[in-house]
């Protein structure tokens, strides 16, 4: 299946599109009139639509209520904030602002006046039929009656508002703030009017938007000044109450503590100094007294090494004691010089003493005041560290309270600075969106757009007439061209034959005038003459070794034209010179005696049956050198006749008698007689009605005839409409009347009638009609 489309895919051809164009081109041209000529009368007729333009620009601003967005922040930097804009344009509350202000409710643009025409008058009758229905059908589900009409109900204009968005436009210009906004009437007049209203109730209603954005803050602003204004009052009277409690006279700041921390280092150190200057005194009067006793080693402390009165005492102790020295060579130690010196010496040994003493007691006085400093350096110290803690406690709880009512008293002040600026901008009417440029009275319509209109309608019947002509050819599963029989059925083309008229029709076997049907007899010039000569010989050269003496004509269906062709052939190889004899093998509905007008009371059935010589059923026809041999009487048998061995004898009898044999046998799907002789003969010719022959049945009937072993030698393809395949047929036949010209009776190429297809019941439901002979 796979490889079998493959092959149909690479045979495809432009060609073939090309047929399927001229054979179906009555479709395409009546779709092609039908929409261009819809088209035409919608676009001439129509009432013609004026559309006004007016141009704005949405700068990109915030709405500056305040200068921090506390009340409404918008982002115009984004694509939203532009779609969002657009659909406010096209909102139903612009849209009623705008009706109301131009009274759009009593404008004929909206609700014109009913024409008064009968086509109108049914129109509208019509309509309000289905709209009662409607409104019939809507009461009862939901089980309550319409409201009455009232101007103040939402609702009731709703009808209005949505045709009058839909006239609406909004055009974005690419890449600037500039938006076109239009709007389509009928009057020229109002649209203009009504897109620049439009426009102006957009802005007023933005505009308005911003204002009660305004009127909000100062409200809100309002409200939470007065709240702030307390907060600051509470907060402040808690800190003076804690300043009263804590004995606070300044506020703390860095300043403060600074110089308390500053305090507290100096009197640390001065404590460090105080402690050091007491330990050397301490050292100093504990050395002086512990070498009190000695009085030989008191010389050795500093402070009274260092005291003029003991210095000048110990001079004059020297010099005492050298004036001694120098009497005691002289005098006696009883001597009153000497006397008296020792008694100033020890007079200036007690003043010594004393002075000693007092510097000891001095030294004590420095260790004593030196302590006394210390301890009070300590005490301060301990006090300015308490004072420092207590001031750090205090400064926390300060610090606590006095952020509160500073951070309350700057919102507060924030607030009252907002509360102004909403104030003044309340008093601005300025907005963001501008008009560029306003709408002007337009000069011609938009709609309809004849010249465009009448493009699409062609393009559009074009393509839609193109289109249903291949879909039909799609539907149409017939073989119509020899294309066809090489592609579905794998077998070879023998040739066309044109389609002829006969009085009845009904593919060349009816009960008509048969004569008319025998064109190689009655019109040996004709194109359907010609071709039957051209079959002739494809047949006769159809074998690679002899041709083919005994040939069977057959068809997939009924009503295909096998016995005008199988005629037909048989009066060509008489004509040429050839010994014919021809058989009516369809015992079921014989029809070659009513080709030739005769009586079919002896023929093949006699001979199988023995009750008739062969001298007896031979009819010699007017066509030289062409013998028949009819049916004979209708067996209730025929596959069993037709399958005997007298029917194999019979024919074996004929081919020493005849140079050809044609046997006329039924159709194929209808029965298993031609199946049956198909076995018996040299070769089977199949005739296909061109437009009839479904693929499926033709493939079904090679198919049977390949299985017994049957020889096909090709098939022809019967009945070819040349109107309807003149593409492809054209040369052909346009050759042979070069050629051979015409003898003046021209042939039709189309049928004036439905052909009926008739069913295998039908097939054999019909009746024989009784016909009277005619001499030959």
């Amino acid at each position: 299946m796979n490889n079998e489309y493959s092959r149909d895919e690479e045979h495809i051809d432009l060609r073939d599109y090309l047929r399927v164009l001229v054979k179906r081109r009555w479709t395409i041209i009546a779709v092609f009139a039908v929409i261009f000529i819809t088209v035409a009368i919608h676009t001439f007729t129509a009432t013609p639509i004026y559309q006004a333009t007016t141009r704005l620009v949405i700068e990109k601003e915030n709405p500056n209520v305040v200068s921090i967005e506390e009340v409404m922040a918008v982002d115009s930097s984004g694509s939203d904030y532009y779609q969002t804009q657009y659909k406010i344009i096209e909102s139903r509350g612009v849209a009623r602002d705008v009706i109301n202000r131009l009274h759009l409710v009593d404008s004929e643009e909206f609700f014109p006046k009913p024409k008064d025409n009968f086509f109108a008058n049914l129109k509208r009758s019509i309509g309000e039929t289905i709209q009662s229905w409607k409104d019939a059908v809507k009461d009862l589900i939901s089980g309550q009656k319409e409201k009455p009409f009232d101007s103040e109900d939402g609702d009731s204009d709703s009808e209005l508002v949505s045709n009058f968005i839909s006239r609406i436009e909004v055009s974005p210009i690419r890449n600037s703030r500039l938006v076109d906004l239009s709007f389509e009437a009928t009057n020229p007049v109002l649209a203009t009017k009504i897109v620049n209203t439009l426009a102006q109730a957009y802005m007023a209603q933005n505009l308005e938007i911003k204002l009660t954005a305004v009127k909000d803050a100062v409200a809100w602003l309002n409200k939470r000044v007065e709240e702030e204004r307390k907060k600051v009052g509470k907060a402040e009277q808690t800190l003076i109450q804690y300043k009263e409690k804590a004995g606070i006279i300044t506020d703390f700041s860095s300043d403060t503590e600074q110089v308390t921390a500053q305090k507290l280092a100096q009197l640390n150190a001065q404590v460090v100094d105080a402690e050091s200057v007491r330990v050397e005194a301490e050292t100093r009067y504990n050395q002086a007294l512990s070498l009190k006793g000695s009085p030989d080693m008191l010389g050795s402390i500093p402070e009274v090494i260092n005291n003029e009165l003991i210095r000048e005492i110990s001079k004059m102790e020297v010099e005492l004691y050298k004036r001694m020295s120098e009497l005691s060579k002289k005098y006696g130690k009883n001597h009153p010089q000497m006397v008296a010196i020792e008694s100033e010496l020890k007079t200036l040994s007690r003043r010594k003493a004393n002075a000693v003493e007092r510097v000891i007691n001095s030294l004590k006085t420095q260790y004593l005041v030196a302590l006394a400093k210390e301890e009070s350096l300590k005490a301060a110290f301990n006090r300015q560290k308490q004072e420092t803690l207590d001031l750090n406690k205090k400064a926390i709880q300060f610090s606590v309270l006095h952020r509160e009512a500073q951070s309350a008293r700057d919102m507060y002040e924030l607030l009252v600075k907002r509360f102004k600026e909403a104030t003044l901008t309340e008093d601005m009417r300025t907005g963001n969106i501008r008009v560029v440029d306003r709408a002007e009275v337009p000069r011609a319509p938009v709609k309809p757009k004849k010249k465009l209109n009448l493009l699409l309608a062609i393009i559009v019947g074009l393509v839609a007439g193109i289109g249903l002509a291949f879909f039909f050819e799609y539907l149409d599963n017939t073989i119509k061209i020899p294309d066809d029989l090489k592609r579905h059925l794998g077998i070879a083309y023998l040739g066309p034959t044109p389609l002829v008229e006969s009085k009845e029709d009904d593919g060349g076997g009816g009960s008509g005038d048969r004569l008319n049907d025998l064109v190689c007899l009655n019109a040996p010039k004709s194109t359907a003459s010609e071709s039957y000569r051209g079959i002739r010989t494809n047949i006769l050269f159809s074998s690679a070794g002899a041709s083919p003496q005994v040939i069977l004509v057959t068809s997939p269906g009924p009503r295909e034209g096998k016995t005008m062709t199988s005629t037909n052939l048989a009066i060509t190889m008489a004509q040429s010179g050839s010994k014919v004899v021809q058989l009516d093998c369809d015992l079921r509905r014989p029809k070659l005696h009513r080709m030739f007008g005769l009586s079919k009371e002896t023929g093949v059935t006699n001979l199988l049956v023995g009750n008739a010589s062969f001298e007896e059923v031979v009819v010699h026809s007017k066509v030289p050198n062409l013998d028949l041999i009819f049916s004979g009487p209708i067996p209730p048998n025929p596959s069993e006749m037709l399958g005997s061995k007298r029917m194999v004898e019979l024919i074996n009898e004929l081919r020493k008698r005849y140079t050809r044999i044609i046997i006329d046998s039924p159709p194929i799907t209808a029965v298993t007689d031609a199946a049956i002789l198909a076995k018996a003969v040299d070769g089977v010719v199949m005739v296909i009605r061109a437009g009839q022959t479904v693929r499926e049945v033709a493939k079904n009937s090679v198919h049977q005839l390949q299985s017994v072993g049957g020889n096909i030698l090709g098939a022809v393809l019967n009945a070819v409409d040349i109107g309807k395949d003149k593409y492809y047929y054209y040369y052909y036949y346009q050759y042979y009347h070069y050629y051979y010209g015409d003898d003046g009776e021209k042939m039709k190429r189309r049928s004036r009638k439905k052909r009926k297809k008739r069913s295998k019941s039908a097939y054999y439901g019909h009746e024989e009609k009784t016909e009277k002979p005619i001499e030959t």
